[in-house]
């Protein structure tokens, strides 16, 4: 395994720590900007990226892909960028402990999936042993060190779920059933969101002197625009490699594209209107998705003229254009020439990720694929922002309800917000046909 531990983190901490190690005014900057809101997307971007490098590599692996090595690699790169979030709040130790504890998440994730497609049953059992005894250290870890504002039943519960999410995606892929296994992918994508709004409020109660609370109407709309775009970033590197190979699950993953675009336009029409909704959507189908599928197919083809009639018509038309309607919509608040040359820089990582992923240099895409996405996640930033700012009646937080508990005498505040993570976790278990601890049947 030559290139695991080769990628270097791509968020170090001169970019995490700042906006989580300092006190800052709740009354200051823009609502989405705190720093309790900035902890929160933190986590939410590296679990997140955690959640789609894992099914990435398991598919990877199972397919015998060249690029599996330097999938495994990211997912390990994503781990190491973990310490430094986490020893800025629990100490150089507490980093390290949980760093150790998330490397064997990752050595059994890839075991498992060697193990199936191998067909060695007890190398599964095992796999799957490593994987719970991750589950199990990491809630007790979780439990003891936001000192039972995250409780670890609650935690034990939740990153259960998160794994069987995992597995159950994988093994439905294996099985062939693409459907399933995407909406178990899905499904998986907002679970894990869950934990970043659930660690944060654990440790802002924890903390009330080091971050505001991180669950306000605010912060839960800025969580929710980069959920759906760096779902829609990982999506559309599924979907170009998928449709690159002829993979007999592109038009799969293809549709979940689909289910993405939907949830887009729902929350673009939500702020905007339906017709506002049905224009995004239009622009986003037409001019963004279906080329990425162009390219793909260029590049499958070999044909340089259309490839760079792809990657133009995504990074200087497209661009633009979307660029022109956020800003209009935004009411200047997003500057069209800023937003463009934003939104250009994230279809130039999708492109680059692609093209380098096509031309077998798999370890530059997977460092390319890590630095676009956090493009995603900054447009997330910026874009809910500017919403916040034009509406900010439609996000008033009510204080009694919102402000996180003192951290005497235990937490109220963290407890329910854990507990509504492990119930919503529940019921999309219930919905994708998940069960606890699944085992692939043979």
């Amino acid at each position: 395994m030559k290139f695991r531990k080769i990628l270097a983190p791509i968020l170090g901490t001169a970019l995490l720590v700042p906006s989580m190690g300092m006190a800052v005014n709740a009354e200051e900057g823009s609502p989405v900007e705190t720093s309790g809101v900035e902890l929160r997307a933190t986590l939410d971007s590296l679990l997140s990226e955690h959640y789609a490098l894992a099914v990435d590599s398991m598919m990877k692996i199972y397919d015998g892909d060249a690029a599996a090595e330097a999938a495994m690699a990211a997912l390990d790169a994503n781990a190491a960028d973990m310490e430094p979030v986490i020893a800025s709040v629990y100490g150089e130790e507490g980093g390290a402990a949980f760093t150790d504890i998330f490397d064997k998440h990752n050595t059994g994730t890839d075991e498992y999936a060697m193990a199936v497609k191998a067909g060695d049953e007890a190398a599964q059992e095992e796999a799957l042993v490593e994987i719970q005894s991750f589950v199990d250290e990491m809630g007790a870890f979780l439990g003891t060190a936001t000192e039972g504002n995250l409780p670890e039943d609650g935690a034990t519960d939740a990153l259960r779920a998160h794994e069987d999410f995992v597995q159950n995606t994988f093994d439905l892929y294996v099985d062939g059933d693409y459907e399933a296994s995407y909406t178990s992918y899905l499904e998986g994508f907002k679970q894990i969101f869950g934990a970043g709004s659930a660690i944060s409020g654990a440790i802002a109660t924890q903390f009330p002197d080091k971050f505001t609370d991180p669950n306000t109407e605010a912060g839960d709309f800025r969580s929710t625009l980069s959920r759906i775009a760096a779902e829609h970033f990982a999506l559309a590197q599924l979907s170009m490699a998928k449709g690159y190979n002829g993979a007999a699950d592109f038009d799969f993953a293809d549709w979940a594209q689909d289910q993405n675009t939907a949830e887009f336009q729902a929350a673009i029409a939500s702020v905007y209107g339906e017709e506002a909704g049905t224009q995004f959507a239009g622009l986003w189908n037409n001019d963004h998705i279906s080329i990425q599928s162009d390219l793909a197919t260029a590049q499958a083809a070999g044909n340089e003229d259309d490839i760079q009639q792809a990657q133009s018509a995504l990074i200087d038309t497209f661009a633009e254009e979307l660029g022109a309607f956020l800003s209009t919509a935004t009411e200047d608040r997003l500057p069209q020439d800023e937003t463009t040359a934003n939104i250009a820089a994230h279809e130039q990582s999708v492109v680059d990720t692609f093209s380098q992923y096509a031309a077998g240099d798999y370890e530059a895409s997977y460092t390319t694929y890590r630095e676009g996405y956090t493009i995603v996640f900054a447009i997330g930033k910026g874009l809910s922002g500017a919403i916040v700012d034009q509406f900010p009646e439609n996000f008033e937080t009510a204080v009694p309800d919102k402000m996180p508990a003192t951290g005497l005498g235990g937490s109220t505040g963290g407890t329910n917000t854990m507990m509504i993570w492990v119930a919503m976790s529940t019921l999309i278990l219930l919905a994708a046909g998940t069960i606890t601890y699944r085992q692939r049947q043979q």
